[in-house]
């Protein structure tokens, strides 16, 4: 069975109302597999019948007689046939899918003084006009579908709409769609499925793979839970329509009316499937056309390689989504497009080398893991030699047209020409490049004093500039044994620390001078970072001596020029005076904010972080220290000794805080903590925690006063920094007249 119940209903009782006697009473219902009621309908046109007692409501299932009798026919599998003592019988006809499954019953209620037959016999004999239901419902859908069709541009969106509309007729497993050769084999690139799996692991690609080399005809297979439909044109193959059951629906099978359908709708759907295709093919030669036109306009436009190069590589795959696309050249340019390197000894009887070594297209199938494949190879071929060879590949074996083969000879002589052309030219734009490249560099670096900025810079020009794997900006450390990565284009290195006895750094620190080296045959360079082929190293040198290096890797042999040599050393010379003047910069800014003699913030410093928190967060506390009788300590022990108990004072505030909590000399022996977002409870916990520390841990030893006040913006919105502090200024009164070693709240 297919389609939706109710449809399908419709149409069977079009032709068994007609065989029912004519003034007949009664009432043809329709019930799902559970026995609830979908559809109901009089079978005397004209004459409602309702009998007193009798409860047909939809999408319940039916109380007394009939409930038992449904559920019996679905038990069973036969037709049931049974009266009431209400002077009513009722009859029962289940609708069997093939492999015996009752879908639905199709019943039939009636006064009992009416039915002068038998009415088992007459349900029995309903199976035809039942048929005759199913195939004015076939041809109803299939006319409907073929309809839809009319209306798409593009094969695959014909395809798409085609298989959703298939299952959701047939309503079991998967319907989908799979281009055919010629020879009406299946070809896996081109296909289109309901079913919703990642590519590579779908049922229809198992299904197809299976398939191999053996022509797809019209057969239901794998005991019925297969079905497979070739649509042709003319006697040209075109796709195959195939339903299938994924391995976990084991409840159902397809039946003669599945495959009667997908017969149906393959024959019907053939002449809108071959139109489509047809404008397909129009519109693709024509884009042909309009490609060849607009790359020989750039070309001539332009005389940039890499343009050239990446537009004959890009258009070939936007024209034919099968083929994967190479390009060799004999000298490997500098270009984005990815480029292979032309060797003729490691196979001289590759496709490639045989069309560069005689100067002509060849086309060939080649046999790759277990898959054949076609190759097409057309050379380079400029004024004055041959400079490469331009291949595609198709992912299985095609037999491409005449139209094909010389549209891919003229965007190989194009792209020869091109690159001919190009060399002189692009030699001249690279020297402009860099110098401006240079000018650039030297413009930004005077912009920024930032040493984050500068190193993030300096990195990625590095990077964009030679196009190598790995950049890295290292710094000497103190104990002259180490280089440690500051900055770096793989972010997981930064920090790491690599000895300077090391062949890269221990050349570079004896000689001072730009360092090149490339590995003249297989392995790697000796260079512990990652396994490079290719190296470039400039000293950072800073009066006189190396504080650094600026050092590019890549793992291709022979990957930097002369030109890069000399253009890093520029970089080294800008980076090491703009990393110095970052360094002096940020010395200078540190001094500023901070106290020389103890290392704390300034009080000015202090005024700014306490005004900005009281406009942004929602609460803080303040708390002022003085160290008691310090003029004692000055008195008795020297002033050298209080600079020392100073020290130790702020080093103990220090370790008692948070990084994010600002701690400030104040003034003489005042000290100050500011702690955002802190309440007065934890505040009086931090400040205690300190004065015990100062009493416990200085030597000699002496004890502090503390004040602490708090504020929030619910209770003291109005308030200024000098309030804020006189409030903790008159605690720190209040704990040094009571007493000292103390702390007390404002």
């Amino acid at each position: 069975m297919l389609g939706k119940l109710e449809t399908v209903f419709s149409y069977a009782a079009h032709f068994i109302l007609q065989s029912w006697p004519e003034k007949r009473p009664g009432i043809l219902f329709l019930t799902d597999s559970t026995g609830r009621l979908i559809n109901t309908m009089n079978m005397q046109v004209g004459r409602p019948w309702n009998p007193q007692g009798l409860d047909l409501s939809l999408h319940a299932m039916p109380a007394g007689k009939a409930s038992e009798l449904i559920l019996k026919a679905l038990q069973t599998s036969e037709i049931v046939v049974e009266a009431d003592a209400d002077a009513l019988v009722y009859a029962a006809f289940p609708l069997r899918e093939q492999d015996g499954h009752v879908r639905a019953v199709i019943g039939i209620v009636a006064p009992t003084v009416e039915i002068s037959f038998d009415l088992a016999s007459y349900l029995r004999g309903l199976e035809p006009l039942i048929r005759m239901g199913y195939d004015a419902y076939i041809q109803h859908a299939t006319s409907h579908i073929i309809v839809e069709l009319s209306v798409y541009e593009t094969t695959r969106e014909l395809l798409n709409s085609l298989t959703r509309q298939i299952q959701d007729i047939i309503q079991k497993g998967y319907c989908s769609a799979v281009c055919l050769s010629e020879e009406g084999t299946v070809m896996m690139h081109d296909m289109v499925t309901t079913e919703d799996a990642p590519r590579g692991q779908s049922h229809i690609e198992q299904i197809v793979a299976e398939m191999g080399t053996t022509p797809i005809v019209a057969s239901i297979l794998r005991e019925n839970r297969l079905v497979m439909v070739p649509i042709s044109w003319n006697k040209r193959m075109l796709y195959a329509l195939f339903l299938h059951l994924s391995p976990d629906e084991t409840d159902c099978l397809f039946d003669e009316r599945d495959v009667a359908f997908l017969q149906e709708v393959a024959e019907k759907a053939s002449s809108a499937l071959w139109r489509v295709m047809m404008s397909e093919d129009l519109r693709r030669e024509a884009n042909k056309k309009n490609l060849l036109y607009q790359l020989m306009s750039k070309i001539q436009a332009s005389i940039d390689v890499n343009d050239v190069l990446h537009e004959i590589v890009t258009s070939i795959p936007s024209l034919y989504p099968n083929y994967s696309v190479e390009l060799f050249l004999t000298v490997e340019p500098d270009a984005t497009t990815p480029v292979k390197q032309l060797s003729l000894q490691e196979d001289e009887g590759s496709t490639s080398t045989r069309a560069y070594l005689e100067g002509k297209l060849i086309v060939e199938n080649i046999e790759e893991n277990d898959q054949r494949k076609t190759v097409i190879a057309a050379p380079l071929l400029g004024k004055q030699g041959i400079y490469g060879v331009l291949q595609v590949t198709s992912d299985q074996a095609v037999s491409p047209t005449r139209y094909e083969t010389d549209y891919i000879s003229i965007l190989a002589d194009t792209a020869g020409k091109a690159f001919e052309n190009a060399q002189l030219y692009q030699q001249s734009r690279n020297l402009i490049r860099e110098l401006r490249l240079i000018n650039e560099m030297a413009r930004q670096l005077n912009r920024s004093l930032n040493l984050s900025e500068i190193l993030e810079f300096v990195t990625t020009m590095m990077r964009a500039t030679f196009d190598a794997e790995f950049c890295a900006i290292m710094r000497k450390q103190t104990d002259e044994e180490h280089f440690q990565v500051l900055a770096s284009s793989m972010p997981e290195y930064a920090g790491k620390l690599l000895s300077a006895s090391e062949k890269p750094f221990q050349q570079i620190l004896q000689n001072k001078q730009t360092l090149m080296l490339a590995q003249p045959g297989s392995g790697t360079l000796p260079f512990s970072l990652m396994p490079s082929s290719s190296l470039m190293g400039v000293p950072l040198v800073v009066e006189g001596e190396v504080s650094g290096i600026l050092l590019v890797a890549d793992p291709r042999y022979h990957f930097f020029s002369f030109d890069d040599y000399k253009l890093l050393e520029i970089f080294g010379q800008h980076a090491s005076l703009a990393m110095t003047n970052a360094v002096l910069h940020n010395e200078m800014e540190r001094m500023v904010i901070t106290d020389n003699l103890t290392n704390l913030y300034t009080r000015r410093y202090l005024n700014e972080r306490v005004k900005a928190s009281l406009e942004q967060d929602s609460y803080g506390s303040l708390i002022l220290i003085d160290i008691d009788y310090f003029k004692n300590v000055n008195d008795t022990f020297g002033h050298q000794v209080g600079d020392e108990v100073l020290i130790q004072v702020s080093n103990l505030i220090r370790r008692s805080i948070r990084d994010s909590d600002i701690a400030a000399r104040w003034g003489g022996e005042e000290l100050a903590v500011y702690l955002p977002r802190v309440d007065k409870t934890t505040a009086h916990a931090v400040a205690e925690r300190i004065r015990r520390c100062v009493e416990n841990e200085t030597s000699p030893r002496v004890t502090i006063s503390s004040g602490l006040a708090k504020w929030s913006k619910e209770h003291d919105s109005n308030l200024s920094v000098e309030a804020l502090f006189h409030q903790a200024d008159l605690a720190l009164y209040e704990a040094k007249n009571s007493g000292r070693n103390q702390v007390v709240l404002a």
